[in-house]
This record gives C-alpha cells, structure tokens and sequence, in this order.
C-alpha cells in the first residue's frame, strides 16, 4: 500500500490551483478564442484539415503578427489547445501587453488567414480559471506560452 499513489485533487481543484498561477503571471487585457475553418467552406476553395503542428504554427504567427504590431512591446500570451468534435484543433488564450490594439483588427487578421476568432476583453473577477481552466481538464490540453513568458518560467 505504501507505493500506492493518490491522487486527492479533484479536477475543480486543479483549474483553481491552475488559474491563480495564470493570474499572477501578468495582468491580462484579451481572452480570445482562435478557431480554424472547416475544409468544405466554399469560400476557400483548397483548404484541408489542418493538425496540430499547423495549429502551432497559427499560433507563433498570431504571435509573430503581434510582436511586428508592438515592435516597442513584447506581447505574452497562454494557450489552452483543445481539439473539437469536428476534429480540428482550436486555440484559448489569454493575452497581455497589447497597448492600444483594436480587437476587432486582430478578428478580421485571424479571419484572413485561419477562420473565426472572438477577442473580448478579460474581466480580471473571474480570473483565468474560468477563462482557461475548463479547457485544462476537458481532455489531454496542449499548453503554449508565448516566448516571453516561456523565458519567465525559467524555459530556453
């Protein structure tokens, strides 16, 4: 029984737990939503599928877009990556360091190359749990950090 382990953290405790760590990173001014359209829109003929190393690959230009937007600022960003029921990957973040950016240019930048996105403004009472933390523990997540704060957590 000794080598046994158990595990008492309930999954309400792990996003809890998950959350405050979000929260004290940073103060955060965007949660958005990056979704990827489906192959059979018609209005982009040509289009597949795509898997997660494309996802990632959204991603890092979302980021690298920002970073050429804010050249004076280093945007930072945490992803929680789930794959729907469709079969495609979607992304949720939390986003900080934007300066002025209008949301809604970052909706029509998204919408030009990957699909739908919402960029809303986060409200700081309900914290990164309730933003990121359902989405930890729904299924198997994938967690990204923008480079900015992957060098924060002591990560090359």
């Amino acid at each position: 029984m000794a080598n046994r382990l158990f595990y008492d953290n309930t999954r309400e405790e792990i996003c809890q737990e998950w959350g405050h760590w979000v929260d004290g990173m940073t103060d955060w001014e965007w949660y958005a939503t990056l979704t990827f359209r489906d192959p059979e829109d018609p209005r982009f003929p040509g289009w597949t599928r795509i898997g997660w190393q494309s996802a990632l690959k959204a991603l890092r230009s979302f980021h690298n877009a920002l970073v050429g937007e804010l050249d004076y600022i280093n945007p930072v960003w945490v992803a929680v990556g789930e794959t729907q029921q469709r079969g495609t990957p979607h992304w949720h973040l939390l986003v900080a360091n934007v300066a002025d950016q209008r949301r809604m240019s970052w909706l029509d930048w998204w919408f030009e190359r990957y699909g739908i996105a919402r960029v809303l403004p986060y409200q700081a009472e309900l914290g990164a749990r309730y933003y990121l933390g359902k989405y930890l523990t729904k299924q198997l997540a994938n967690i990204e950090f923008s480079p900015a704060l992957y060098a924060q957590l002591g990560r090359t």
